[in-house]
């Protein structure tokens, strides 16, 4: 009997009342939805996946694998459901693969082999009474394709497997063969992978959020409340640079360090409309867990989702009841807010990572893309491409924001985003300056006893460079006083702590020197009294200068900015002529203090040179999602990659390994105490190195790490010489 059919035993849930929740939540989504997708047949279509979905379940082969745990004789129950909804229309999905092809692949990555031919000698146990009732069951909740029940039952449960595979291997070649509707395919896909991932999880779609600036305002007092800043709170009002986000299209935004960008970019989301999201991307995963935490407080946890390769982790630590169906949920931006990596979008292009449902949650939405300056050619080519497919399809708006931006840039995104566009700077920031540039013709170390005079009058000592090696090295330089050495090296565990260490710091006012590298240009929320940094590309100098009397509140504040070592220019900053020119510019203000202004005028002057549009990598970021989607996933079949990031960052070739060390110490543990000991590392530094992978697949490296200094690539251990 149908009735007795079971979709899962923990808890138990018949088949029939999975199918009917997750038929309640694909009428949901229509209503919603219905009038950006219009058609009736599209809404039809997709109704009758929902409803064939899980229909395989209905065969002994799949009861007796739950039942009895009977794994031997299992047949996949989408490769059977699929089956059962192509034999319903043969010709019509031969025609239009899409609908079909988001059941077939509802629990498996969509490609050549996501159904094993191996399988071929098991029987199908599929009662033909049992597929009947399905059908009867089917009709009661709205099919209406005519057919003959009997012919239909005996036809599918009789059909071997070798024989279903063979109908189902032409499918695909029909796919190879034919120019694809993508966006059809993702809104089929997201449709049926929100119905089902809910109605198994007993949820419901969460209620839309609206809210006013004034609601804002009142968020931002309570925080300031909470916080104990009483006098801050009493005066608060929104200065006009935010004020002036109060609008619909398209934004970009250049306003300093500590303007309120965020705030600003938050008054422009609420003019999204009901079923939008707000998609909130940020260079490094450090900074979307500050900005996560921020906006968790303002909207409530239930309202905010963190989104990067880091996040479960970082909400186990922070919530341990965080489960891995909540976090399956936030990675498709199901939640009214997403945090994250920059990533979670350019992946959506290279059909990586739930890509159908993350790029249907576009729809819509507000995306607010800050320090768009950050990213190196490749990966901005990336994002202009992403930009223009998400407006054209998707109806995305977008808020771009950084502090500083070179013209060309500018034009650029202006040009990418359309007529539609509203460019905002904030005027009464620009026009002061924070801080003393001085420029030295020296190494950072070579000025040990201006910088040690500064540690010794208590102050906060910040030191950037461009290499890790760098940052250790200065760490042991400096070890008597008692330095915070931070950089990208660090495995999870540690970053966090790091990070708390910084927090404190921060919160207390205490003098430190805190040695690091770029991640300080986006990742910190600090204020520190003076800088002394490697020169870097000016707009990287005004990030780091950033982090020095952020609040403007301090006097005799100053950026030490000294030479850069060779390594800089040879495998760092490789476009040619930045550091040096970045550097002459300086000079020529040495010992005065630049306004932010004037700034952005020198950022002009350094790029005067540099054609964004025409550099190779540029080029090659905007075309390549064509080249990947036409030449090898044509549209609609996903991309096997074991590293989504390999993708999306130039010269990301990274592997995430255990330090040799912890392998004892790890040998039983769980793989999510594994994931706290994981650090990146790059391709060439992984090479020619001892190495071994572990049972669930974690990869230990021969390397020297510690605590205070993270991975040292120029040590080896000695059980290694």
């Amino acid at each position: 009997m149908l009735k007795d059919i079971l979709a899962k035993t923990n808890p138990k849930i018949s088949l029939t009342q999975h199918t009917e929740e997750a038929l309640n939540i694909c009428q949901e989504l229509k209503e919603r939805y219905h009038e950006i997708i219009e058609s009736e047949d599209f809404w039809y279509r997709s109704y009758i996946s929902v409803l064939f979905h899980d229909m395989g379940k209905i065969s002994e082969n799949f009861q007796s694998m739950i039942l009895d745990r009977n794994f031997d004789e299992n047949i996949r129950h989408e490769f059977l459901s699929g089956m059962l909804l192509f034999a319903l229309d043969v010709k019509y999905y031969h025609g239009n693969p899409e609908s079909l092809a988001a059941v077939f692949s509802h629990h498996k990555n969509f490609d050549h082999e996501i159904f094993s031919r191996e399988q071929a000698e098991k029987e199908i146990n599929l009662q033909s009474d049992l597929v009947s009732e399905f059908i009867e069951f089917c009709y009661e909740k709205g099919f209406k394709n005519h057919l003959n029940k009997d012919e239909y039952s005996k036809f599918i449960s009789r059909t071997p497997y070798a024989k279903l595979y063979e109908y189902f291997s032409k499918y695909l070649k029909t796919i190879e063969g034919r120019d694809n509707n993508r966006e059809d395919y993702i809104k089929y896909k997201a449709i049926l992978t929100i119905s089902d991932w809910l109605s198994s999880a007993s949820r419901t779609l969460p209620a839309p959020l609206n809210y006013t600036k004034d609601d804002l305002a009142t968020k931002i007092v309570n925080k300031l409340k909470l916080e104990k800043k009483e006098d801050i709170a009493k005066f608060f009002s929104f200065r006009k640079f935010q004020e002036e986000s109060l609008v619909k299209e398209n934004v970009l935004a250049i306003a300093p360090t500590g303007s309120g960008k965020t705030e600003a970019s938050l008054i422009w989301a609420s003019q999204k409309d009901s079923i939008g999201k707000i998609i909130y991307l940020l260079p490094t995963r450090v900074t979307s867990n500050a900005i996560y935490r921020r906006l968790s407080e303002y909207f409530g946890e239930n309202n905010t989702a963190l989104v990067h390769s880091s996040a479960f982790l970082f909400q186990k630590d922070f919530h341990g009841d965080y489960d891995s169906s909540e976090y399956l949920l936030d990675k498709i931006f199901l939640k009214n807010i997403s945090v994250g990596t920059v990533d979670q979008i350019l992946t959506m292009g290279f059909n990586l990572g739930f890509w159908e449902a993350k790029t249907f949650n576009m729809t819509n939405s507000r995306v607010i893309i800050d320090e768009i300056h950050f990213y190196t050619p490749y990966t901005l080519g990336l994002i202009i491409a992403t930009i223009k497919y998400l407006i054209k399809n998707f109806h995305t708006t977008f808020y771009i924001m950084s502090a500083t931006m070179p013209e060309k840039l500018k034009n650029l995104l202006a040009k990418t985003l359309g007529e539609n566009l509203k460019i905002i700077s904030d005027t009464e920031l620009l026009d002061q300056a924070r801080n003393v540039f001085e420029v030295r013709d020296n190494f950072v170390d070579e000025i040990d006893a201006e910088i040690i005079q500064h540690l010794n009058n208590k102050e906060k000592v910040l030191i950037i460079v461009n290499t890790v090696d760098e940052a250790i090295r200065l760490y042991e330089k400096y070890i008597d006083f008692s330095p915070v050495c931070y950089h990208s090296k660090f495995i999870n565990k540690d970053k966090f702590e790091k990070e708390r260490i910084i927090s404190e710091h921060e919160q207390s006012n205490s003098p430190v020197l805190l040695i690091t590298t770029q991640v300080a240009e986006v990742s910190l929320d600090i204020d520190y009294d003076i800088l002394f940094t490697e020169n870097a590309p000016i707009d990287a100098l005004i990030q780091r200068a950033g982090r020095v009397n952020r609040k403007r509140k301090k006097k005799n504040t100053k950026i030490v900015v000294c030479k850069h070592r060779e390594v800089s220019e040879k495998f760092v900053y490789k476009v040619p002529k930045i550091l040096s020119n970045t550097f002459e510019e300086l000079r020529k203000r040495n010992g005065q203090r630049i306004s932010e202004q004037e700034l952005n005028t020198i950022i002009d002057k350094v790029y005067e040179n540099v054609d964004i549009e025409n550099q190779e990598d540029f080029k090659k970021g905007l075309k390549i999602y064509t080249e990947v989607q036409n030449e090898r996933l044509h549209q609609i079949f996903d991309n096997n990659a074991n590293n989504d990031e390999i993708y999306t960052r130039e010269g990301m070739d990274s592997v995430d390994i255990i330090p040799w060390q912890f392998m004892e110490e790890l040998e039983y543990a769980s793989p999510l105490k594994k994931h706290k000991y994981l650090v990146s590392v790059r391709e060439w530094q992984y090479q020619n190195r001892n190495r071994k992978k572990d049972k669930d697949g974690f990869q230990y490296l021969e390397v020297v790490y510690s605590f205070d200094k993270g991975v040292e690539f120029k040590k080896r251990t000695e059980e290694f010489f």
